[in-house]
């Protein structure tokens, strides 16, 4: 009978596969090794434990799969594979690892070691002290689950669970983490710390606390050597004045240097400060932090807040030496610096200008470079303007050199700028002062010039008066020019509304800034 050949190939085909399907765990599967007995003084079968049962005494010695274990005694069960191990067991494997305690079970085909009692675990690096722990010889992999200390050089670890991986030098640690190093304390839930970089990887919630700070963040990781730190996850820095937050922090201890990015918030408890932006830095040596990108300083009192924005927000102590805690004379001791772009918004008061200097111990903000303050119906402007703050609002103002406060004569007026009535007053330097925030008198000194107008019975503008004096004094009321003293050599004249000419109704330096006014918090950024 002849057989096709495709029937020949396909009869062929099938043989192959139930071959192999037969043959392949025979040819491929490696069969575990047998546990070899190296040595021991007395040993004997005991049929009362097991069949074929050997029982060890006295300097007992295995190899199994390049791994050496000495006890005192033990029981070998050869047909199993397995044994039981007494007293000062120990256990290597490779060049370092070496593992001890006082009872074992070992199971040769699983390369599984159980070790209770004063259990001892090294690497030449760290060691690792627990009361059980089981060792898979062929994964290299330790794991303890009643406790255990780790000890690695001046890094003391703890957790109630954990995993150790030789291979690879981690240890995987568990509840109740503890971390004690001479120079901090951490405590999270979860960890990986690896003995040849000294790095600890924070799984969870994680705290840092230390002699000058607390570290908090939900992930990151800290270098016990280099002692750098990386926190991301509701990450903050507490010092004994402040708290930076940030979506993630860099912190070297070493120069007590914190980097944050991301959401950045400094908030100063002591003086009721609060800076944002997206990038900010702390350092701790010199007690200074500064903020950049979308900057923020909020300044809270207690009936309201004082809103700052600039290119860069900086602040420093006042002198060199870090304030001790509980010094708050020192903490209070402070200075503010804002850096280009400046805006400020506060209920009853706003301003600009290029930059500003703040000292909290004085409550002293001084504005620099074509500053303008606004103040109720009232711009002031100045080569510098100096504010004096007392209890959350303004007790005094300076303005230096070349100083013009300009108010609107009749605020119901519409129409171009150059149509409006303004009242005006020009000197050399003037002194504001203030009760409940409202500027009721000015002290010209110094070239002084003014143009106010004067109202009838129906609160009209009927007159102008126009005065030059060196120095004089100027009364207001609800914001409005109530009263003026020329005090030296004064010369006025009062003109009809409609007999002077729309030139003279402006003082030389006038420039009305009212477009540029922030008008509320949001405002400063615009």
């Amino acid at each position: 009978m002849v057989i096709p050949v495709t029937r020949l190939r396909s009869r062929f085909f099938l043989a192959l596969c139930l071959l192999l399907h037969f043959t392949g765990p025979f040819s491929y599967a490696q069969q575990p090794t047998r546990i070899e007995l190296l040595n021991a003084d007395v040993s004997e079968f005991d049929e009362s434990l097991e069949a074929n049962a050997l029982r060890l005494i006295g300097n007992v010695a295995f190899r199994h799969e390049g791994a050496t274990m000495h006890c005192d005694s033990a029981y070998l069960y050869r047909d199993d594979n397995r044994l039981e191990a007494f007293s000062r067991i120990n256990m290597r494997q490779g060049d370092s690892l070496q593992l001890r305690g006082k009872h074992l079970y070992y199971d040769g085909n699983t390369r599984i070691a159980q070790v209770f009692e004063d259990v001892v675990l090294s690497d030449g690096r760290m060691t690792l002290h627990t009361r059980q722990l089981d060792y898979n010889l062929g994964t290299e992999i330790a794991s303890y689950t009643d406790s255990a200390m780790i000890f690695d050089g001046d890094n003391r670890l703890s957790s109630q669970t954990g995993y150790y991986y030789s291979d690879r030098r981690d240890l995987y640690f568990k509840q109740n983490v503890l971390l004690v190093n001479p120079r901090y304390t951490l405590t999270c839930d979860t960890l990986r710390y690896n003995t040849v970089e000294k790095t600890a990887y924070f799984l969870g919630p994680t705290r840092i606390n230390s002699s000058s700070n607390t570290m908090y963040c939900e992930q990151g990781w800290y270098n016990t050597n280099s002692q750098q730190t990386s926190f991301q996850g509701n990450s903050y820095l507490l010092t004994r004045t402040q708290m930076l937050r940030g979506d993630s922090i860099l912190y070297d201890r070493s120069s007590g240097i914190g980097r944050v990015f991301g959401h950045v918030s400094i908030t100063d408890t002591v003086n009721r400060l609060i800076i944002r932006g997206d990038y900010g830095e702390h350092h701790e040596l010199t007690d200074s932090s500064w903020v950049a990108g979308n900057a923020e300083l909020v300044q809270i009192f207690d009936t309201d807040s004082l809103f700052m924005h600039a290119d860069t927000l900086l602040a420093t102590a006042a002198d060199s030496l870090p304030a001790a805690s509980g010094d708050t004379a020192k903490q209070n001791n402070r200075n503010l610096f804002a850096f280009h772009h400046v805006r400020l918004f506060k209920p009853d008061l706003q301003g600009r200008c290029d930059s500003i200097a703040y000292t909290l111990k004085d409550s002293t903000l001084r504005m620099f470079r074509d500053p303008v303050l606004w103040s109720g119906l009232n711009q002031l402007t100045a080569d510098s303007i100096d504010i004096i703050a007392a209890g959350g609002g303004i007790h005094r103002l300076y303005l230096v050199n070349s100083a013009f406060i300009a108010s609107r004569a009749d605020s119901s007026q519409t129409g171009p700028i150059d149509s409006l009535r303004f009242n005006q007053v020009r000197g050399k330097t003037m002194t504001g002062y203030f009760i409940d925030n409202n500027l009721y008198r000015i002290d010209v000194s110094g070239n002084g010039q003014t143009i106010y107008y004067a109202r009838n019975k129906e609160e009209k503008n009927f007159a102008v008066n126009r005065a030059d004096c060196s120095d004089m004094t100027i009364y207001l009321e609800e914001n409005k020019v109530k009263g003026l003293s020329l005090l030296q050599s004064p010369e006025g004249v009062l003109y009809p509304v409609k007999q002077i000419s729309t030139r003279e109704l402006r003082l030389k330096g006038f420039n009305w800034k009212e477009a540029q006014r922030p008008i509320d918090r949001a405002a400063i950024f615009r």
